[in-house]
Formats: structure tokens, sequence, C-alpha cells
């Protein structure tokens, strides 16, 4: 009989990322606008919030970055 020896914590049920960024919408977690996305001089993409001047490499969104859009149909 397996027995976990660490229970999992909320924040790490939080931080867990969807598999595939398709269906979600890349957004700023400070104010919900949608964000643009740049390259940057060493080949990655980052994306980047104009109107509070944060942003984020497209690999390692924080919390909250990613939103799911609307079902089509």
């Amino acid at each position: 009989m397996k027995r976990a020896l660490r229970k999992r914590s909320l924040l790490m049920e939080e931080a867990s990322y969807p598999v595939s960024g398709r269906g979600y919408a890349h957004v700023c977690p400070s104010c919900g606008q949608a964000l643009d996305l740049y390259d940057l001089r060493d080949g990655d993409q980052a994306y980047w919030c104009a109107p509070c001047g944060r942003g984020h490499r497209a690999g390692d969104p924080p919390v909250g970055a990613l939103r799911p859009l609307p079902q089509a149909g």
C-alpha cells in the first residue's frame, strides 16, 4: 500500500497550468488586460502589459496569467 509522505498544499494546486496554451488568453495578473507578445534578443518570447509596465516570459507565466477563452459554438 502506497502512502503519501507529504500532503499537497492548495498553493500547488493553484499554480498548476494547463498542458497546452490553446484555449487560453494571456492576460496581466495585475489589471486583467490582454498582453502583447514580443520576440526577445535571446530568441525567446515574452508577454508585456504596457499600462502596468510589467511582463513575463512566455514559458514562465505567473499564476493568474492564463484566462480561459469563451467557448465558441
